[in-house]
């Protein structure tokens, strides 16, 4: 190469340079702040799509709870400087009447994008549209809302949904992100990794306004999967109806296919409505009555009378007695220099198994249950289920069956026999639930066998095809003769014609079924327990089943300080079943 050419070439390398020096000055130097604020107005962030809960439908494929969009108002407030942050403030001030401080002193130290309002109307969107050149930072998120359109109807099999808290995101880790719905109660809760879809991706370019410039990659969201419950909506509201039309405060009911488990029907008294848990909570957690206390799962009270049941079949299957025997109930039955006095303190006169549990005779009951001792009460008991696991989709709570064991370890005190004798009426340390009641009485109206108790009857994929169905299973079987069955039933149902239960008597179907009266306070005797405030007054129950000679529906009813099962819970019961009979429902099932 000539010394020329070397010399040119040198010089368009120079040359070169020189205006890359120039270029490079002109960049970082001349217009640095100008792309210094370029390239904070737009960056890449990867965005979580909320995927929609699956739904829930009764079992004649009424949607019970469903998503829908939501847009959320959400600021990205670590992309922001001083000046923008200054101007977000008092953008956000002016136009939603918003003070951007607390909401970050509440939402505490996070990196994540908090939310600024929640369940933006149309004139809230077109609004932030208008404003934002003054709202840097500020973008709108869609994600689902979970909406029940039956308001209270079902609120405590249902549950509801809210944002995952510390526990939430452990349990379900990998699976939702901090703006995700997840079940807090019911069936919601229970099922949530059913329901639950999967979180999509995206990864946008987003400007100073908060807009999407582009999008990158996208993964779509998947919906979670459905399920179909065994409950009606019709029964359910039935159900509902009855008991507040009664006026009663607080109680439970359960109502099941006898031949079948499925329950067709739970509901717990009061209510809450799933839509507006959060706007009301401190009006619901204030209420003295615990509307989200589940009473049908989660109550547990004294048996009272109902507990005669399984001891009427321990009675005649370990032949301490037979069905035609009489004892005489003079009002009182003495033990040693103590008096327990029958609810009748005049008696009922000789008295058999069936006239026994026709007119809840408690002296027939203390004669044999002193006989029987406790450990084969306990025994009887925990055959028809009582103090058992019971395997629900949601939390059942345990019954307590005492024993002379517990007694002396809890209160360093021997058994009594006065104890035995209180326990052969359902009375003194004995405790149970609803469902475990309503269950022993599906063991009589089937002479014995009581299957599995089940809210949920398939669940679907996102198209709608059936991934798994239910199908009927025994969980328990208490082996006997069927005559012992027939007997009880016959007490029963002469109960409900001419004894304690009468006022669950229907010229429209055949119910059978019996009473109890829980006591609360023990009071001096003769006095009158009308008078005695309401938290007082004894607990009311009645546990049945419809119709008579082939029990399709077994029904249990709990009304919490009713007084007396058969004043308060039996007509409640009656109601329910003639309502169903009427609107001709029992031919559906």
């Amino acid at each position: 190469m000539s010394r020329r050419k070397f010399l040119v070439f040198l010089s368009l390398l120079v040359g070169i340079f020189m205006v890359v020096i120039v270029r490079l000055f002109q960049v970082q130097i001349v217009r640095g702040e100008m792309y210094r604020k370029l390239s904070r107005r737009n960056y890449l962030r990867v965005r979580n799509i909320y995927p929609p809960r699956g739904d829930i439908y009764d079992r004649n494929g009424v949607r019970l709870a469903y998503d829908e969009p939501r847009y959320i108002l959400t600021l990205d407030h670590m992309r922001l400087s001083r000046e923008e942050f200054r101007t977000v403030q008092e953008g956000l001030k002016e136009v939603f009447g918003v003070d951007l401080k607390e909401i970050l002193e509440k939402e505490g130290h996070t990196s994540e994008p908090v939310r600024i309002k929640e369940d933006l109307t149309e004139e809230d969107i077109e609004r932030f549209y208008s404003n934002s050149y003054r709202l840097p930072g500020v973008f709108i998120e869609v994600v689902p809302k979970r909406v029940y359109p039956f308001g209270k109807l079902a609120c405590h099999i249902l549950g509801y949904v809210g944002y995952p808290d510390r526990k939430d995101l452990e349990r379900l880790k990998g699976r939702i992100a901090p703006k995700s719905q997840v079940g807090k109660a019911g069936i919601e809760r229970s099922m949530d990794k059913v329901i639950l879809g999967k979180l999509g991706k995206e990864e946008v370019m987003i400007n100073a306004l908060g807009k999407v410039v582009r999008t990158l990659s996208r993964k779509e969201p998947v919906k979670g999967k459905s399920l179909v419950l065994t409950i009606d909506v019709r029964f359910q509201r039935i159900v509902e109806d009855v008991f507040y039309e009664s006026g009663q405060p607080a109680g439970a009911v359960v109502l099941m296919n006898a031949k079948t488990g499925e329950i067709l029907a739970l509901a717990s008294f009061p209510g809450y409505d799933p839509n507006m848990v959060y706007r009301d909570w401190k009006k619901i957690t204030k209420n003295k009555l615990k509307p989200m206390f589940n009473r049908a799962t989660g109550g547990r009270y004294p048996p009272a009378s109902v507990l005669k049941v399984p001891i009427s079949y321990a009675i005649l299957e370990t032949r301490i007695g037979t069905a035609w025997e009489r004892i005489l109930c003079s009002g009182s039955f003495y033990l040693g220099d103590r008096r327990f006095f029958c609810w009748n303190t005049y008696g009922h006169g000789p008295v058999n198994l069936i006239k026994a549990l026709q007119d809840s005779c408690d002296v027939y009951y203390y004669h044999f249950g002193y006989e029987l001792g406790p450990s084969t009460i306990i025994r009887y008991a925990r055959k028809f289920g009582y103090g058992e696991r019971i395997p629900l989709e949601i939390p059942v709570r345990r019954g307590f069956l005492p024993t002379p064991e517990w007694k002396r370890r809890r209160f360093g005190q021997p058994w009594y026999d006065g104890d035995t004798v209180n326990l052969s009426i359902g009375q003194g340390y004995i405790l149970s639930t609803l469902m475990e009641q309503t269950l022993m009485m599906m063991a009589i109206a089937n002479n014995g066998v009581i299957y599995r108790p089940t809210l949920i009857r398939e669940i679907r994929d996102p198209s709608g095809k059936v991934v798994w169905r239910n199908r009927r299973k025994v969980w328990k079987v208490v082996k006997g003769p069927p005559e012992y069955f027939a007997i009880i039933r016959r007490g029963l149902r002469e109960a409900v014609k001419r004894g304690t239960g009468a006022r669950a008597f229907s010229t429209i179907v055949d119910i059978a079924g019996k009473t109890g009266t829980a006591q609360v306070a023990v009071l001096r005797r003769g006095r009158r327990k009308r008078r005695l405030p309401w938290r007082l007054r004894d607990h009311a129950w009645f546990i049945g089943f419809a119709p008579y000679r082939d029990p399709l529906f077994v029904i249990g009813v709990l009304v919490e300080h009713g007084e007396s099962g058969g004043r308060t819970a039996a007509p409640i019961a009656r109601r329910i079943m003639e309502r169903i009979y009427m609107a001709g429902l029992n031919r559906e099932i």
